[in-house]
């Protein structure tokens, strides 16, 4: 294939957005097919609640409403938007719905309505009455600013300096929730979440798994998005605004901890990378009881690995090794003097795990046989089938299969001391 006919067909190459509308560095994948099986309609519970300010505050107060700080874009409220949402308060106008999932311990994980709660606690609470839970500077935060109706009243004004009727206003304000309460199908949850617009740009997968999946995960993957070999390998080229570069790591350790033969024959990838950080979750110990909610009762396929110090020693080898055997096209589908595409998710996915399985000795062989493996690589990056496992059907059981076997097979081919030359 000719250069100019790689370049075209790089240059049609569909891209993830970031937050700001801007592609995000990483090539966008085929949407996901409808659940094949349909839900219980009985294990559905979503209950519309208003809740008091009062309640609110409470729940502020005890932290049992999770504000995912790690989850806000990085598109964060400024001032103006800040004071007028006050403003709307204090004239009584009704905020929009507000989205959370509950768990059994009752505490509520937000994705819709994370920056309004947190100018409310802003506001009435204070981030030092927080930190120090000293009443003295309970309701003494945020000062108003760019008020469009009082700005000359009350600008500059926190919450203890309005007058008694603004204050009992704000405090008898009630707001509308919508509550997704436990039992409730996980693929529901998601589906739900996906319909939420934040700020014009639907949530991005990895956006909703972050909110409702709170705990080692999503630690794990705001450490390892952080790590300068990941950025060296994916060119600091990945826009996390809306957690693309966190997925790609989470393809990663999905296929870390979980062989890709046991990847799902419903190819339902979203499933797959869900229960992955639910998993995360709960290791090492890996509860029965927390495994058969997970598996819904099935058959638990085996865990390569329970130990988030090894996930990270993988991770970090995987992409030293790749960075060294690729250079300026890791993870992409382009190579030699081509001009570079986008990183593609499978690709990282696979060579993370496949240079990060190899020994020592087999790396060592690979890398002196660096010239007929890129060869014989590059020649399958032509191959029409081998692109569709990695682009248009990526998602489905036979392509992930497919791509795994193929590309380990050039891997054990040149991962071996004395071959034969091309």
């Amino acid at each position: 294939m000719n250069q100019v006919k790689i370049d075209t067909l790089h240059e049609n190459i569909k891209q993830e957005l970031g937050a700001d509308g801007r592609f995000a560095g990483v090539e966008a994948e085929p949407n996901e097919t409808e659940p094949q099986e349909p839900y219980d309609p009985e294990k559905i519970s979503i209950e519309p609640k208003v809740v008091p300010m009062d309640t609110l505050i409470r729940r502020l107060q005890q932290g049992s409403i999770r504000l995912a700080p790690a989850f806000q874009r990085k598109v964060i409220w400024d001032l103006k938007r800040k004071g007028q949402l006050i403003e709307s308060l204090m004239l009584k106008i009704p905020l929009p719905m507000f989205y959370v999932a509950a768990d059994e311990k009752g505490h509520w994980d937000v994705v819709d309505g994370l920056q309004r709660l947190t100018t409310i606690k802003e506001f009435i609470l204070g981030n030092d009455y927080m930190e120090t839970r000293d009443k003295k500077y309970k309701g003494q935060g945020l000062e108003l600013k760019f008020l469009e109706f009082w700005g000359e009243k009350y600008d500059g004004a926190t919450f203890n300096k309005l007058p008694d009727s603004l204050i009992n206003r704000i405090l008898e304000t009630e707001f509308r929730f919508t509550i997704i309460n436990p039992g409730t199908p996980e693929e529901v949850k998601r589906n739900i979440f996906k319909r939420i617009n934040t700020g014009g740009m639907p949530l991005a997968p990895q956006e909703i798994r972050h909110a409702l999946y709170q705990g080692q995960s999503t630690k794990l993957l705001a450490d390892l998005v952080e790590i300068q070999i990941f950025q060296t390998a994916t060119a600091q080229s990945v826009d996390d605004s809306r957690m693309a570069a966190r997925e790609l790591i989470l393809r990663f350790l999905a296929f870390s901890v979980r062989h890709y033969e046991n990847y799902p024959k419903t190819s339902d990838m979203d499933q797959f990378l869900s229960d992955t950080m639910r998993l995360i979750n709960i290791m090492p110990e890996l509860p029965k009881r927390e495994l058969e909610k997970i598996f819904n009762n099935s058959p638990m396929p085996p865990i390569r690995f329970n130990d988030i110090n090894i996930l990270k020693r993988r991770f970090i080898k995987g992409m030293r090794r790749a960075y060294k055997l690729f250079q300026q096209h890791t993870f992409r589908k382009s190579f030699g003097k081509n001009r570079r595409s986008p990183i593609n998710k499978t690709l990282f996915e696979v060579w993370g795990n496949l240079l990060a399985d190899l020994d020592s000795d087999g790396f060592q062989y690979l890398i002196e046989n660096k010239d007929d493996f890129l060869h014989e690589y590059h020649n399958l990056l032509e191959d029409s089938n081998f692109v569709n496992a990695i682009s248009r059907n990526s998602l489905t059981h036979h392509a992930v299969q497919s791509r795994y076997k193929k590309l380990k097979k050039i891997v054990d081919k040149y991962a071996t001391e004395g071959i034969k030359k091309c």
